[in-house]
């Protein structure tokens, strides 16, 4: 089975060229000794890195290839106040005093991730006009307008759009209902973290790109990690490699299913054009089952995701799935052109919950965020730094869970593929029915 480890491409041009120069890092020589040690420098890595170096704790970073290589470095952009999972689903599995908690903590992510975007200036297209979630079924309206009056009973700025108003807000007349958060936002997601390094540099974290771990032992009460030609040695240590997690600890790269994400821009659209389309910017998702995300980028150019090869090696660029589905939504669009397309691995958990383990004494890990990475991760690194600094899972957001690794994951992708054909065939059926009743 092809793992994420295997892939070349970086993260899209788009998203690059729209980023601050990268961070300053340094090399890894000889052996070294830091108090924590931090594996991967994506959202996870880079956020638990900032919290404790703001601390004044001495943390190392590193990173396998460079800062956001992974999927911090090429996610839609969307920061969203939810799990994937319902509020009543996070009520049940939790308990209604720990889901309360993890249901209000998550709402407030937006808030965490904007608070870091203004306190340390980084520039990465914030823009905190809300989300769009738009009904392509008539469950998938029940489900929104549950979802609405949840939140509008506790003050919440969410809304219901009907009508004209969801037509004009859209710039498509595609979608009779939709439910308008403004709690979340778009971001560069590229941008964001080279944004979180330059930070936790900025706070004395000292950064090592192209520095693979190959090895993880206790040895004499400290952690060893073999990076090849050096050596570092460390109190604790954070394994933040998400999707992209390696044999580094038994278990951990089985407790997830590394899925493929797709990733489509266009050449930027003539102004008259690109006005029409989410005019307030915010970003549009549905209810479907598959990926439907459509945003506007500061440029003009429009940004899709949807569904493609799941498993499997780096696919070559497929754009009739995004192109059917852009132009049944804006018509106004004509012709599309576009320009790039990109993929990477989301890690998923089988209950669409994240993951925060206790290793070992002084070994973490968190991963697992289900396509809700941005705030989420940035959320783990702060739950992260927490437990090292000597705190008990009270006093973090997701509580410490046992690792459990997935016995059936290699036979995932022959049973993901079935279910994901099924998901394509209930989606077109729904989006039939949507356009039928237009």
């Amino acid at each position: 089975m092809h793992e994420p480890l295997s892939d070349q491409a970086g993260p899209p041009d788009v998203y690059v060229r729209g980023a601050p120069p990268p961070p300053p890092t340094r090399r890894l020589e000889g052996q070294r000794h830091v108090p924590v040690a931090v594996i991967g420098a994506g959202f996870t890595g880079l956020s638990t890195a900032l919290h404790l170096a703001e601390a004044g704790i001495d943390v190392a970073v590193l990173e396998a290839k460079e800062i956001g290589w992974g999927a911090s470095g090429r996610a839609f952009g969307q920061v969203v106040p939810y799990l994937k999972p319902g509020h009543e689903a996070i009520m049940r599995h939790y308990g209604p005093e720990r889901g309360q908690r993890i249901v209000d903590a998550v709402a407030a992510g937006p808030d965490l991730v904007s608070e870091l975007i203004g306190r340390h200036g980084i520039e990465c297209w914030a823009m905190r006009s809300g989300l769009i979630f738009a009904a392509h079924s008539q469950g998938g309206r029940r489900d929104l307008e549950h979802r609405t009056r949840y939140w509008q009973q506790r003050n919440a700025p969410v809304e219901m759009l009907e009508g004209a108003r969801c037509a004009a807000t859209i710039g498509s007349s595609l979608y009779p209902v939709a439910s308008l958060d403004r709690r979340g936002g778009n971001i560069n997601p590229f941008a964001y973290a080279r944004g979180l390094a330059h930070a936790a540099a900025g706070a004395g974290a000292t950064l090592y790109e192209r520095t693979p771990a190959r090895g993880l032992a206790r040895r004499d009460g400290r952690w060893t990690i073999d990076a090849g030609d050096a050596c570092l040695t460390a109190d604790n240590v954070v394994i933040a490699t998400n999707a992209y997690t390696g044999d580094l600890w038994p278990g951990l790269r089985e407790s997830v299913i590394p899925m493929r994400g797709h990733g489509f821009v266009t050449e930027p659209l003539s102004d008259n054009v690109r006005h029409t389309i989410l005019p307030e910017r915010q970003s549009l998702t549905d209810t479907r089952l598959l990926y439907s995300g459509v945003r506007m980028l500061p440029d003009g150019r429009l940004h899709g995701s949807a569904h493609g090869p799941s498993f499997g090696a780096e696919p070559r660029a497929d754009w009739h799935r995004v192109d059917a589905r852009i132009r049944r939504l804006f018509p106004q669009l004509g012709t599309v052109k576009w320009q790039q397309a990109w993929s990477g691995w989301v890690a998923m958990t089988t209950d669409h919950f994240p993951r925060l383990h206790e290793l070992a004494p002084g070994l973490y890990a968190g991963l697992g965020y289900n396509g809700r990475g941005i705030a989420a991760a940035t959320m783990m690194g702060r739950d992260l730094a927490t437990l090292v600094r000597g705190a008990r899972d009270d006093a973090t957001v997701f509580p410490l869970t046992p690792l459990r690794p997935l016995r059936w994951r290699r036979m995932a992708p022959t049973l993901i593929r079935g279910l994901v054909q099924v998901y394509r065939v209930r989606d077109m059926v729904d989006e039939y029915r949507l356009r039928r009743a237009a």
